[in-house]
């Protein structure tokens, strides 16, 4: 440091720059995801896919801080002692904050491709909003991916939970539940209690598994069937809702949206961290 000025040295110049150039591809990335979202969903859902790239942004943004100080020192100020330890706490949590929402991600991605054996007597499909009259690609995909799992295991219950997130919102028939049921009927799974059962009133993934509750024993295992970067989230918030054994079967989703799908996860389940709504 001469005056008010930090020296920056080279090789810490060009791995601040490094990192910053990773994080504004990433941004990019999920700023053209956002884009392709709000290009292939209808009106009704384009605020949604903007708001939630303005999350991904600000966290971005906030994570990026320590690649920007490593750069240009903008936690290091003047000779006085006190700029220098408000620098020093900056950077400390600044650092911390990366390293956590790093950590997050990666267990997000890891969990993503983890899938449990075992055979189970329930099978929970979580839902996902309905566009319309038409199920998102993320929904089939967890619907075939049930459907996978019965053929192999048919005396397991297929229980399909969500709710109404559309028009008509007082009628079962058009909540996720019903959307799906309707798709596993199509392929073949019998429309009796002992085979399927509806979840047609919950609206959050916490609320899935609360009202899932009313019809499993918590103590007994529990398949869960939900979209693979969710998986993570998905089944911590099972367990906080006191599930003791859930048996992970992640669905695939479309490869190039994946990434984004991992930021997007990350950023949920820190703040239901901080909620405490997650048991980890």
């Amino acid at each position: 440091m001469k005056g008010n000025v930090q020296k920056i040295g080279k090789a810490r110049r060009i791995v601040g720059i490094i990192l910053l150039s990773l994080c504004a591809a990433l941004l990019l990335y999920c700023a053209a995801v956002m884009v392709y979202r709000m290009a292939t969903v209808s009106a009704a859902k384009r605020l949604s896919a903007f708001t939630r790239f303005l999350a991904e942004f600000g966290i971005l943004c906030l994570v990026s801080f320590p690649a920007f100080d490593l750069a240009f020192g903008i936690f290091s100020w003047g000779p006085k002692k006190a700029a220098k330890a408000v620098g020093l706490v900056l950077r400390v949590l600044s650092c911390v904050l990366c390293a956590v929402f790093v950590a997050l991600g990666l267990t997000v991605a890891v969990t993503a491709g983890i899938r449990d054996g075992g055979s189970v007597e329930a099978v929970c499909i979580l839902g996902n909003a309905i566009d319309g009259d038409k199920m998102s690609d993320d929904l089939v995909y967890r619907l075939d991916t049930a459907l996978a799992y019965h053929d192999e295991h048919p005396d397991a219950l297929l229980i399909v939970t969500g709710g109404n997130t559309g028009t008509n919102k007082d009628d079962a028939y058009y909540s996720e539940a019903g959307y799906m049921a309707r798709y596993l009927i199509e392929h073949g799974v019998d429309d009796n209690p002992d085979a399927l059962v509806r979840e047609p009133n919950a609206m959050t993934t916490v609320e899935n598994f609360v009202y899932v509750a009313e019809i499993v024993d918590k103590e007994a295992p529990l398949a869960v069937v939900t979209t693979n970067h969710h998986m993570f989230r998905a089944s911590h918030l099972a367990k906080k809702q006191g599930y003791t054994s859930i048996v992970k079967i992640p669905a695939p989703t479309n490869p190039l949206l994946f990434g984004e799908g991992v930021v997007w996860e990350t950023v949920c389940s820190f703040f239901s961290i901080l909620q405490g709504k997650m048991a980890l």
